[in-house]
């Protein structure tokens, strides 16, 4: 999967520059000049890195910053003017993963842009992000909003086999295998709809205009982490 990078700039020639560099680095990144346009971004798209200015026109990414961690872990690194050391220790309060200040080297920027996505694979190796919610597969633990999430042992092995074959089309039939067969308790494809059904009302904003499980109709069902 890309290592996709949501950008968070208003200077238009220092955004252009910044993605251009990233571009060649084979990054898939999202433009945003304003938090309200980043907040979007992030509401209906998984990303691996967040690069966040503190001035912005409709706010302090700071603020910004805050929200992002009441709903998710991912990484943050701050692109500031401001290069005092109370200025840099106000940003790592915020919760961001880095700070670097302009003017700035752009071969330093994606040194730290790397080292952050690295520690953060290492982290993501137990954990799936995606918008609001956070799967731990050691703990078999779902959380929505950093809220608990129950969920049954079968919605636990429906949830893994999306997981295991996102943004793959799965058959009713392979699905019942996977979640049902190695258990020996034969089910009809009745019974997984109502699973499914019932995993989405768990995850789902809105379980009747699914976001991440899709049906596919005459064949089966999809997860999708894609636009």
């Amino acid at each position: 999967m890309d290592t996709r990078i949501l950008l968070v700039e208003d200077d238009l020639m220092l955004n252009e520059g910044i993605t251009y560099a990233l571009h060649k680095k084979s990054y898939l990144v999202y433009r945003a000049k304003t938090i309200e346009e980043a907040g979007r971004y992030l509401n209906r798209q998984s990303v691996n890195l967040v690069i966040l200015d503190i001035n912005l026109p409709d706010g302090d990414g700071r603020i910004f910053l805050k929200d992002i961690r009441q709903k998710q872990e991912i990484p943050v690194l701050l692109l500031t003017a401001r290069d005092t050391e109370e200025d840099m220790l106000l940003g790592f309060d915020a919760g961001c993963d880095d700070y670097v200040t302009k003017p700035f080297s752009m071969a330093v920027l994606l040194r730290r842009i790397e080292v952050l996505l690295k520690r953060s694979e290492k982290e993501n190796s137990r954990f799936y992000r995606i918008g609001t919610l956070v799967y731990d597969y050691n703990g078999k633990q779902l959380e929505k909003e950093n809220k608990p999430i129950k969920l049954t042992a079968t919605e636990i092995r429906l949830l893994e086999s999306f997981l295991m074959y996102r943004n793959q089309v799965l058959t009713r039939e392979q699905l019942l295998n996977m979640v049902w067969d190695q258990y020996e308790n034969y089910v009809d494809e009745k019974t997984l709809n109502v699973n499914v059904r019932r995993l989405r009302e768990k995850i789902e904003d809105d379980p009747k205009e699914p976001v991440y499980i899709k049906t596919i109709f005459g064949i089966g069902y999809k997860w999708s982490d894609r636009e």
